[in-house]
C-alpha cells in the first residue's frame, strides 16, 4: 500500500517555502499552505514571529536576507516547529482524507497527493474518478479505491499524468498563464518513462 513519507518528499520539494505573489490566488504561502484557504493553521502564528523578527532586524541584514529566505532560515533552525506542523498538516487534510493509503499504486497515490494539494482534494479526486471510471464526487469511498486498484498501475497512472496536465492548461490563462511552467514541471516526479 501507498506510503505518506515517500509521496511527502516529492510534494514538498514541489512547494518549497515561504511566498506571497500578488498573482497567486493563494495569496501569502509557507510551504504551499496559503493563509488565505487555510488562516486558522497553528504555523502562521510562527511565521508571523518569523516577519516580525525580520522588521527589526538592521538594514546590512535586510540587504543580504530577502523577507522570504529569512523566513525559511528562520523556520529551518533547530527546534522550530513549523516543518513537522507543515507535514502533519498535510498528511491530515490530504494524505488520510483522501485515503491514499489504500492504493496499491505508490507513484499514483504521489500524483494524487501533490495534485490536491495544489488544487485541491475534490479536484483531484473528481479527476481520478473520471480516470477510473466511477462517479465523479470529489470524495475517496470504496469504489473509487476499488476501481483504482484494479488498473495497471503505469496505464492509470500515465492517463491520471495526462489529464492533469491538460486541467494545467486549462486554467493557466490571463495573469495565471505564468504559473504554468511551475504547474507542469509537478508532474515530472510522477512521469512513468
Amino acid at each position: 500500500m501507498a506510503n505518506f513519507e515517500e509521496a511527502n518528499k516529492i510534494t514538498g520539494m514541489n512547494e518549497g517555502g515561504y511566498a506571497n505573489h500578488r498573482n497567486d490566488k493563494g495569496g501569502e504561502t509557507y510551504a504551499g499552505i496559503s493563509r488565505r484557504f487555510w488562516s486558522n493553521w497553528t504555523g502562521w502564528k510562527y511565521i508571523d514571529k518569523y516577519k516580525d523578527q525580520y522588521t527589526h532586524q538592521d538594514s546590512a541584514i535586510r540587504l543580504k536576507y530577502s523577507l522570504a529566505r529569512w523566513i525559511n532560515s528562520s523556520a529551518a533552525q533547530k527546534g522550530e516547529p513549523v516543518n513537522e506542523m507543515v507535514k502533519n498538516f498535510y498528511k491530515i487534510n490530504f494524505w488520510d482524507a483522501n485515503k491514499l493509503d489504500e492504493l496499491k499504486c505508490q507513484q499514483l497515490a504521489n500524483s494524487v497527493y501533490d495534485f490536491g494539494v495544489n488544487a485541491g482534494n475534490v479536484t483531484a479526486i473528481k479527476l481520478l474518478q473520471k480516470v477510473v471510471n466511477t462517479i465523479q464526487d470529489g470524495r475517496m469511498g470504496e469504489k473509487t479505491i476499488t476501481a483504482t486498484n484494479s488498473l495497471n498501475c503505469r496505464g492509470a497512472l500515465g492517463t491520471y499524468n495526462s489529464r492533469r496536465e491538460e486541467y494545467y492548461r486549462s486554467i493557466a490563462k490571463g495573469d495565471q498563464a505564468q504559473f504554468l511552467k511551475v504547474w507542469l514541471s509537478r508532474i515530472k516526479p510522477y512521469k512513468t518513462e
